[in-house]
């Protein structure tokens, strides 16, 4: 089965990161999540530390401080927040180019498209009470602290998301595949989602061209 590059967006404490895992072990392919934010602090040849807290997050146009580091592809004087995302995107093409992945979040799918990549973009939704219990459970939070956390993460990759892109996140038809994780179980999600993606090669022959 030739593979697409895999575009994953998601509500936070809707088990997306976890999903991707899962369907980059069943595709044995590479996710990328965390990682490209060191990537990005690599390929701007700044230090990881300024990029602290600043991942997923639009810039305050009225305050900030500009960055005055970097490399040569680091457009000065910028806010550490923008110079993320753009070294992030650049990233997330060179991984593209090179073999198909998965990126989870950081606009990926606006990212990919928008330079002629094919992609198959995802979103992965579930009820707040069941994120909200998710992150009750992983950090030991009391409920109203989480509920605050994830209202408040969601705020922030909605508000990123649409600086970013123009577009609606989360909004169903910006998405090839939209999914409830809290109806088939992380587990079930990532089985639902792989015979997704094997039904539209199926379908549609050779519409997922080798990457390489």
């Amino acid at each position: 089965m030739r593979m697409p590059m895999i575009a994953l967006g998601r509500q936070f404490g809707s088990g997306g990161r976890e999903i991707g895992k899962q369907l980059a072990e069943r595709w044995e392919i590479p996710c990328y999540d965390r990682e490209l934010i060191t990537l990005a602090a690599q390929k701007a040849e700044l230090r990881e530390e300024l990029f602290a807290g600043k991942d997923e997050k639009a810039a305050n146009p009225w305050l900030f401080t500009g960055v005055y580091e970097g490399g040569a592809g680091v457009r000065k004087g910028q806010p550490a927040e923008d110079i993320l995302f753009e070294m992030q995107s650049q990233v997330i093409l060179d991984l593209a180019r090179t073999a198909p992945c998965i990126i989870v979040g950081r606009c990926g799918d606006f990212v990919l498209r928008s330079a002629g990549i094919p992609v198959v973009s995802l979103f992965i939704c579930a009820p707040f009470a069941d994120r909200v219990r998710r992150r009750m459970e992983r950090e030991h939070l009391s409920q109203k602290a989480a509920e605050e956390l994830v209202r408040k993460i969601d705020r922030q990759r909605g508000k990123y998301y649409s600086s970013h892109t123009g577009q609606s996140w989360g909004a169903p038809e910006t998405y090839d595949f939209c999914i409830n994780s809290s109806l088939l179980g992380l587990e079930g999600t990532a089985e639902w989602i792989l015979s997704c993606v094997k039904a539209l090669e199926e379908q549609i022959p050779g519409s997922f061209p080798t990457v390489l």
